[in-house]
Order: C-alpha cells, then structure tokens, then sequence
C-alpha cells in the first residue's frame, strides 16, 4: 500500500473531450492513477499543487501548445516526463519535444498499447507491478458491446466489418446532422477499431462534425467579390434574423451558420447558400422567407 501512495498520477491535457475521457478511461482500466485537463491553464495550476510522474499533451491546445506547457511544467517539476500526441506531426516539433523533456511522440491515431508501452518504459516496473488484477484482466477480457444508441441507422446495427467505418460515421452524421460520444464509442466497440482511430477519422474529414448541427446549414460568402458588394452588411441581417453567430447552431437546431471564402458565384454577390440554393443579396422580408421554410 505504501508503494501504491508513491506514485505519481499520470496526467492527461487534451481539449477534445472524447479523445481526453478515452485516454482516461483506457489508463484507468489499465491500472493507472490519472487526472485530466481541457487546457494549460488549468494543467499548469494542478501541476503547481500536485506532482505528476508523466504528461500525456496535445501539441495543440487553447491558448500554446503541448510543448511550451511542457517546458513550464518542468520548471516546475524539473523530473516530470512528457509524451506528446498530434494529428499534425513535424519533424522540427518532434525535435523541440524532445528537447523539451518527451520521453516520446505519438501521431494520431495511435495504438493505445503503444501509449502504455512507452508509459511502461518511463516509469518503470514498479508501476506495472501494482497494477489491480482485476483492471489487468479486464484489458484482455471481450469488451462488452452496449445496446445502440438511438442515433445508429438500423443498417449498420449488426455489421463488425471495419472497412464500413466511414459510412457508418457518413451515414449517422446524414441522420443526425452530428457524431455523439455515444455513438462514436459504440461504433469502435462495435467494430473492434480503436477509439483513437475512429475520433482521428471524424476530425479529419469536413463532412463530419462533433458538434450538433442545424437541419439546415446558411453559408454567407466573405470572399473579395463579395465584401466589397456588402457581405459584411449581408451577414449582419441574417444574424440577427436567426440570431445566432457564425460556427453557432440555434437552439431549435434547425439551423447552422458558417461563413465560407467563396461559393463560385462572384457575379452574384453579395451571395448566401441554404441548402445547397444561391440566394443573392435578398432583403430582410426575403431572408425570412426563406428562412420560414422548414426541412
């Protein structure tokens, strides 16, 4: 027990939430003592009244980066190791981490037994040695397959082949206009494809979204041609008429605004798109028209 009370936590900094609570839950399952963080900020502040034995940072974060996180902390906690995750790996970057304390540097999606094995060599055996044998047999157990969220379309209820993941993930955005944690859990269970994987397939591609979104998508162009004919003021009339900003869902979720850089129309601007429909420069009582047309 006293060797249990001297190691160190395992911390985890990521702002996406699932790939942060999977990181967590796997760690957990496996043995270890971790905590987490959405920011450096708040990383920074539990490093200061806590010492941690490794870091797990996403190079980007909000506000800096993994690696600057990593040389604060240890200023702080001069023994502190780091590991490194990213969907956008650099040769420069991967150097500088490592110049910066990381013990390793891992492009997403990775393999989360590649993530332990590095842990592993870190800390050493003594880690492993006190790892609860009832987490220990749980990593080899058959996972355990929920029910299916609401959101999964029938047709992809009983496939396990993981060449569907795409259209599966194309096919529950089509009817829900979004990823849920939910499902996209379900779906790496379903199909034996790591979580790492699956949230590295939904952020990569445009055509996904983990946030929810409106039934309906208003693209206003902001392009040149556009601007200089009135886009700015274009955009003003349809915020206030759905009342929501670009990047926002409203509340009804039957729309969602964005602001693109051209939608090949110049000749028609200032132009907005609902739809998949050009709309030119229309005023105020036809933007509510247009608008007041449910899908």
């Amino acid at each position: 027990m006293e060797v249990a009370e001297k190691v160190k936590p395992i911390l985890v900094v990521e702002d996406e939430a699932i790939m942060r609570e999977s990181l967590r839950d796997w760690l957990t399952d496996a043995g270890y003592q971790v905590e987490t963080a959405e920011e450096g900020e708040k990383a920074l502040r539990m490093i200061g009244e806590r010492n941690f034995s490794i870091l797990i940072l996403d190079l980007r974060l909000p506000g800096g980066d993994g690696i600057e996180l990593l040389r604060q902390a240890r200023n702080r906690q001069p023994k502190v190791k780091g590991i490194i995750i990213t969907a956008f790996p650099s040769v420069p970057s991967a150097v500088e981490a490592m110049k910066e304390g990381a013990v390793d540097f891992l492009t997403k999606p990775f393999d989360l037994n590649r993530l332990e094995e590095s842990i592993r060599k870190t800390l050493g055996p003594i880690q492993v040695e006190i790892k609860p044998k009832a987490a220990a047999e749980e990593t080899v157990a058959e996972p355990t397959i929920a029910e299916a969220p609401e959101e999964i379309p029938d047709l992809f209820r009983d496939v396990k082949d993981k060449s569907a993941l795409i259209q599966m993930l194309l096919s529950i955005q089509r009817e829900n206009h979004w990823l849920s944690k939910d499902a996209l859990v379900w779906v790496s269970r379903k199909l034996g494809v790591p979580l790492t994987q699956v949230y590295h397939v939904a952020t990569f591609y445009k055509a996904f979204s983990l946030k929810p979104q409106g039934r309906r998508t208003v693209s206003v162009c902001l392009g040149t041609a556009c601007h200089v004919r009135g886009a700015p003021r274009l955009l003003d009339k349809v915020m206030e008429t759905l009342k929501i900003r670009p990047g926002e869902t409203s509340r009804d979720l039957q729309f969602t605004l964005n602001t693109v850089n051209c939608l090949g129309c110049c000749a028609l601007g200032p132009v907005m798109m609902v739809d998949g429909k050009y709309h030119s420069n229309p005023s105020t009582d036809k933007m509510k028209e247009i608008f007041a047309t449910r899908k």
